[in-house]
C-alpha cells in the first residue's frame, strides 16, 4: 500500500490533474529614499548590489568589509545619502541607494514544488545552502521579483517564486463548525458561504432514497453474479455491467476489511457527493494551483483534486465522519476518513504501515478536525 500512496502523492492518479508553476508578479515596491534624519531604530534591510562597508560615509574612508547582494543587515541610523548597518556584530557605513527595504515577513505554510537548491540570494549564483525536495513544508518570509524568502526544516534562504505553491492555510478563519477544518479558503466570508451551502443541500437531500443502495448491490448480496466471459453475448449489456461493478463495490466487505453497515454509510455519502458536484458543476483546470479551495469548486466554478477534496471533506463532517486530506497541494490529493474499522480511503484500510509512511512524510493538506495527523 505505501508504494501506491507514494505513487499517488508523487505523479497523480487517474482522473487528477497535473499542475503546472505560474510566474510570479512583484507587489513589494523596492524604491528607496535616502534620509537626511538620523534613525534610531534598528530595521532590517537587505543589499541591492555587492557594495563595500566603510568606517565612516565616505569611499575614501578606510575599507571595513565587503557585502554580497542579497545579505540581510541592520539599519542603525542614515545621513544624508549615507546608511549605519550592523552585520554580524561589525559596523560600518554603505551607500543607501545599495540597500532596500526588508520582504515583508509571514508564517504561512506552504509546499516546494521541486527539488531544488536552497540558494543564500536571490539568484542561482548565490550560495547553495542546502537541498529542498519536493514536497518539503515551507514557511515564506518574503518576496523580491520572482523569488521567495522561506524557512524549509530550519534553515533560510531562497527560492524561485514558481517552485513555492500557494498557502496551505490561512489565518482570516475565526470561526469553524468542525475543528481546523477550512475546507481551504482563504476568508470568513468564503468559509461561511461554503458552509451555508453545503448544509442547506445537506439538511435538505441527504437523506433521500436516491442515494441509498441501488437493486444491483441487493442482487449481489443474494448471491447474483454477474459474467465476465467477453464471449457471451451479455456481458456488454448494461444489466451485467451494473451487476459486476456492484459485486466489485462489495469486494472489501466479503473480505471482511469493512462491515455492510461502513459499506452502506460511504455510498450514501459518496453519492451525495456526486449529487452535490452536478448540481454546482466546475470546470476543471490546468496549470493553476491557486485553484484548492471549496470555494473555488462551488462558487468560482473551477476545480481539481485538492479542490474536490475540500468539498469532500465538508460533506464527510457533516455526515459525523472525520477526515484528513493527503497530497502535495499541486499535482494530487486524496482524503481519507475514519470510521469503526479505521482509516480508509474510498473503500480501502490503511495500515499501521501506511499511516507511520504518511505521517513521516508529511504531506498533510487538511488535517483531523482536531488539527492532528492521523493515529492508527
Amino acid at each position: 500500500m505505501r508504494h501506491l500512496i507514494k505513487a499517488s502523492i508523487s505523479f497523480g492518479l487517474i482522473g487528477c490533474l497535473v499542475l503546472s508553476p505560474n510566474g510570479f508578479v512583484p507587489s513589494l515596491d523596492l524604491t528607496v529614499q535616502a534620509k537626511s534624519s538620523s534613525v534610531t531604530a534598528t530595521t532590517e534591510r537587505v543589499t541591492t548590489e555587492y557594495t563595500k562597508v566603510y568606517a565612516s560615509r565616505s569611499k575614501q574612508a578606510k575599507l571595513v568589509f565587503p557585502l554580497t547582494f542579497g545579505t540581510t543587515v541592520y539599519q542603525n541610523a542614515t545621513s544624508g545619502s549615507w546608511t549605519k548597518i550592523t552585520y554580524k556584530g561589525r559596523t560600518g557605513w554603505v551607500p543607501s541607494d545599495a540597500l532596500m527595504p526588508a520582504v515583508p515577513s509571514s508564517t504561512d505554510t506552504h509546499l516546494v514544488k521541486q527539488t531544488t537548491s536552497l540558494f543564500s540570494t536571490w539568484s542561482t549564483k548565490g550560495k547553495q545552502i542546502t537541498m529542498v525536495r519536493f514536497g518539503d513544508r515551507a514557511v515564506k518570509t518574503g518576496e523580491y521579483g520572482k523569488w521567495s524568502r522561506v524557512r524549509v526544516g530550519g534553515k533560510t534562504g531562497w527560492l524561485p517564486s514558481k517552485y513555492v505553491s500557494t498557502p496551505l492555510s490561512n489565518k482570516q478563519i475565526s470561526r469553524t463548525v468542525y475543528g481546523s477544518h477550512t475546507y481551504g479558503v482563504d476568508t470568513q466570508a468564503e468559509y461561511d458561504a461554503v458552509y451555508k451551502r453545503v448544509k442547506a443541500e445537506f439538511d435538505a437531500k441527504y437523506d433521500s432514497p436516491e442515494f441509498g443502495l441501488d437493486e444491483y448491490v441487493y442482487r449481489v448480496l443474494d448471491g447474483e453474479r454477474g459474467t465476465k466471459d467477453r464471449n457471451d453475448p451479455s456481458f456488454r449489456s448494461r444489466d451485467n455491467a451494473g451487476l459486476l461493478s456492484a459485486e466489485m463495490s462489495l469486494e472489501h466487505v466479503f473480505r471482511g476489511d469493512i462491515s455492510f453497515k461502513t459499506y452502506e454509510k460511504m455510498n450514501r455519502v459518496h453519492r451525495f457527493y456526486i449529487h452535490l458536484s452536478s448540481k454546482y458543476e466546475a470546470d476543471a483546470v490546468v496549470g493553476d494551483d491557486r485553484v484548492k479551495s471549496a470555494y473555488d469548486d462551488l462558487f468560482r466554478r473551477k476545480t481539481d483534486c485538492d479542490a474536490g477534496a475540500q468539498v469532500k471533506s465538508l460533506v464527510y463532517d457533516l455526515a459525523g465522519i472525520d477526515n484528513a486530506i493527503i497530497g502535495d497541494g499541486v499535482t494530487h490529493a486524496v482524503i481519507l476518513y475514519q470510521v469503526e474499522e479505521g482509516w480508509i480511503e474510498l473503500d480501502t484500510p490503511y495500515t499501521k504501515q501506511d499511516i507511520d509512511f504518511i505521517n513521516a512524510s508529511n504531506v498533510y493538506l487538511s488535517y483531523t478536525q482536531r488539527g492532528e495527523t492521523i493515529a492508527y
